[in-house]
């Protein structure tokens, strides 16, 4: 399996990390659940998951439009993230499902892009409206799938080398949400820890960085408080080259 290639200038998508952050574009509300959706099934080729998950955001429109008139604007994620807040989490569980588990069509990342455009013009950062759009695609449909599909299981591969009679189960895209963990580590079906795996971007101390290291941290620390055990960031390459190797010492002891 290949990977996705950035198909914009890389300093340029850089440049709008940050704002892509904070404009909360790729929250679960904006465009679903995307750990979970491309672990809905298996895809041949990364094509195969790009049209899947266009074709999940067109069932997605059909869903709205069987909905009440108030239900569609509430759903309707196209401008920041949200609407009213309350509101939403007042809403039943096949409501919220609507927008967290279903991806979105092609039309509505553009969409997203043109929003993320707005926001670099205002924070003067030069870039087109159209390398907007493919820095969205690339973010949720390029990104998932080689930190997914190719970076994460081979770092899995490579982990199981290195602890064999340890298993790894991935979570969901709602569990990796409020606990950011990718995987959790078993020995005889006895939890050891949590396991975040991240590209080697992960070890910049850019401000966006740390702003995301922190909002981790803060949803780690509600993992080992629910199941007391730790939470550790494993760093590689997308053949699974792990960079931090002095976790996995620190692992072992919990073994």
């Amino acid at each position: 399996m290949d990977l996705f290639q950035l198909p914009i200038n890389k300093n340029l998508f850089k440049q709008t990390n940050a704002l892509w952050n904070d404009l909360m574009l790729n929250a679960p509300w904006s465009v679903g659940y995307v750990s979970t959706l491309i672990e809905n099934k298996s895809f041949p080729a990364k094509e195969d998951w790009e049209a899947y998950y266009y074709q999940s955001g067109s069932e997605r429109d059909q869903l709205l439009n069987s909905l009440s008139p108030n239900h569609q604007k509430l759903l309707n994620d196209e401008q920041r993230i949200r609407t009213d807040k309350n509101a939403i989490t007042e809403l039943s569980s096949e409501l919220l499902e609507i927008n967290t588990q279903y991806g979105r069509t092609k039309k509505q990342l553009a969409f997203k892009g043109k929003i993320l455009f707005q926001g670099a013009v205002k924070c003067k950062i030069s870039i087109t409206e159209k390398e907007c759009v493919e820095a969205v695609r690339f973010r949720i449909i390029c990104q998932t799938w080689n930190g997914i599909i190719i970076r994460e299981k081979n770092t899995i591969k490579k982990m199981t080398e290195i602890f064999p009679g340890c298993t790894f189960d991935k979570t969901d895209g709602k569990f990796d949400h409020q606990y950011a963990v990718d995987y959790l580590m078993y020995r005889n079906k006895v939890l050891i820890c949590g396991i975040q795996i991240k590209p080697q971007s992960y070890m910049s101390k850019a401000p966006y960085v740390s702003k995301a290291k922190n909002a981790n941290e803060r949803k780690n620390s509600k993992f080992k408080e629910k199941y007391d055990r730790p939470v550790w960031d494993i760093i590689s390459k997308s053949n699974g080259c792990i960079l931090n190797k002095q976790i996995l010492k620190k692992i072992k002891l919990f073994i």
